[in-house]
Parts: structure tokens; sequence; C-alpha cells
């Protein structure tokens, strides 16, 4: 018997833990697969959500992108996949048809739409997704599969920036995405710092072992690659002013109230300036092995027992109570779920 609740939103901070969806057939359609949520991470969408500026989302809409579980059913058509086997879930609905889509940029599809925004998303017990949206995850622990999504975000930005090994890097916020960054920063060769203003946060940081972290801006010219996972005017200025001449800026953060600088100082300086929206399906793939071999302790967590937390840690987050890490909520399993 399902124990658990789903976290609809029904209005602007509003969430209700409400019962499981009541007409999910136990025979799956060809092609879907049925997923035991056992992580799920809360991030900045869910808050717009939450708080009502995410004009997408319907009312009733359970929340929820970043997840990942293990199977416990599927559909005809599905060869690749065992019961029981670990996956991470790619949250983007694309065509599957376009030329962004067959080149595994799903989250640039003209078409696309969000679980857990458009259409209902993995903070609940069970969910059922596409096979193609499955990304395997093989003996990682359980409760790191949330990860995968906001690791492959900081991964993208990587990418993004053309870190190389031997690399100076300077990551600003050390929240998870920022994180996330650093470590694949760290995991190409490049020497990583992380500015991060909150002392808990910075204290993680360093107990993760993978970079500095620093209270104040760098010294101007610095540092060869500036990645900036808040993207406010003062922080794109700060990573102007630390990156080197001919050096690159990747701006992944989606900061609203951000004003590029003119063009000159890049044109004089020749800055690359780079903008990196979400990740590759082969950022995924990738992330996942990361969790795999380093699991929860990859990037700093608070992991967070039970659905029944998420409205609470909702307004926890929107006060700014932050934490020392990603909120990653650990549903309480049941046996025997069909």
């Amino acid at each position: 018997m399902l124990t658990e609740p789903a976290i609809r939103w029904v209005g602007p901070r509003r969430v209700v833990a409400d019962d499981p969806a009541a007409d999910r057939g136990v025979t799956l359609a060809p092609g879907r697969v049925r997923i035991e949520v056992t992580s799920a991470g809360l991030c900045g969408t869910d808050l717009s959500v939450w708080n009502g500026t995410n004009e997408r989302a319907e009312p009733g809409t359970v929340l929820g992108h970043e997840f990942g579980g293990r199977i416990i059913a599927f559909g005809d058509g599905v060869d690749s996949m065992q019961i029981g086997d670990l996956v991470a879930v790619d949250p983007n609905l694309s065509c599957g048809r376009c030329q962004r889509c067959l080149d595994g940029r799903r989250a640039l599809c003209i078409q696309r739409r969000l679980l857990g925004v458009d259409v209902d998303g993995g903070l609940q017990q069970t969910i059922d997704v596409d096979a193609a949206q499955l990304i395997p995850v093989p003996g990682a622990d359980p409760r790191a599969l949330g990860l995968v999504e906001p690791l492959a975000v900081g991964i993208h930005a990587v990418d993004r920036a053309g870190i190389a090994e031997g690399a100076r890097v300077g990551v600003i916020g050390g929240g998870p995405i920022g994180m996330a960054a650093a470590v694949e920063a760290h995991l190409r060769g490049a020497v990583c710092s992380v500015l991060e203003a909150d002392p808990a946060r910075r204290r993680a940081i360093v107990d993760v072992g993978i970079a500095d972290s620093v209270e104040n801006p760098w010294e101007n010219r610095s540092l060869d690659v500036v990645i900036d996972s808040v993207a406010r005017e003062a922080t794109v200025r700060i990573a102007l002013d630390a990156v080197r001449d001919g050096g690159s800026v990747c701006l992944v953060g989606l900061s609203h109230d951000a004003h590029l600088p003119g063009p000159e100082s890049l044109v004089r300086r020749e800055i690359t300036l780079t903008g990196s929206f979400c990740y590759r399906t082969a950022d995924l793939r990738r992330a996942a092995e990361i969790v795999a071999d380093r699991g929860v302790g990859v990037i700093p967590v608070e992991l967070v027992d039970g659905l029944d937390a998420v409205p609470q840690l909702l307004e926890s987050l929107a006060a700014g109570r932050i934490g020392r890490g990603k909120s990653i909520v650990i549903p309480r399993i049941t046996a025997d779920i069909p």
C-alpha cells in the first residue's frame, strides 16, 4: 500500500501532500517504465513554481524534476532494462525528431516541456516515464540518484567554458550547480576555487575536498576561466574582472537582474562570454558515472526524510535558509509496490 504523498502545487506559496494518482493502471503502455523514486532534489525551479512566478505551471501539478529511483515495472518494448535497475530521469520532454533532439540536446527543443512544471514530476513515490528518458546508474547509492540532473548542469557549463587540464578556474556560488561545475573542473585537472559568502557552505566546500573556498573576489585577471552560477550584475562584473585577457566566462545562473557589460571590454580583452543552459544527454551519462563512483557526498547535501517534509522545506528555502548544500528528499520506501 502506498504511504507517501504526492507533493502538488495548488497556488502561490501553497503545496499539499496529496494522495498519489489513483488512475495509474498496473499495466504500462509500450515503452513506458514505472519508477519507485528513491531520491529527489529541490531547486530554484521548484521555488519558482511554489511562489507562483513560473507561468507555465498549472495548479495540481506534482513538483520535482531532479530525481531517480528503481525500476519496478515496464511495458512492452523495453528490452534494455531490468526490474531493480537504478536510474536517473531526464526530465525534459521533447519532440525527439528535431536536430537538437537528435544531437542529444533535448533541453533546446522548441517543443520542450519539463517534468515538475508542465506535467507531473518526481516528488511522489512512483512515476511512469518513457524509457528514453532513463539514464542507467548501476551500482549507485539510491539516495544519490537525485544528484545526477543538477550535476549534469555543472558538467555542461564546464564543457561550454572549454576548461582543460591545468586551467585556473574560479566558480562563483557554492550552491549545487556551482559545486557541480567545480567537481567536473577538478576531474578535468583544473585548479579550482569557489567564491561563496555563506560560512557554512564554505566549510562544506572544503569538506568535499575538490576546491578551495574563498570569501573575497579574486585578483584582477588572475584566472583562465570563471563560471558564474549566480549571474547577477555584481557577480558578472566580478567574473569579468577576475578572468585574464583571452580567457573565458561562462554564465549558468538564471538570474533576472543581470546587465551584461558593453562590448568594448570584451572585444579589447578578447574575453569569450558564453551561456550554458541545462545539459546534453552525454552530460547526464557523465554525471551518472560520477554519482555511481562518488555517491551522495559528491557535492554538499542535506538529506531530508520523507516527502511529507517538502512543504516546510520549501518555506525554509524561500526564507533564505539554504543550509550547507543540496536538499535531497528520500521518500520512505514501502515493499511490493505494483
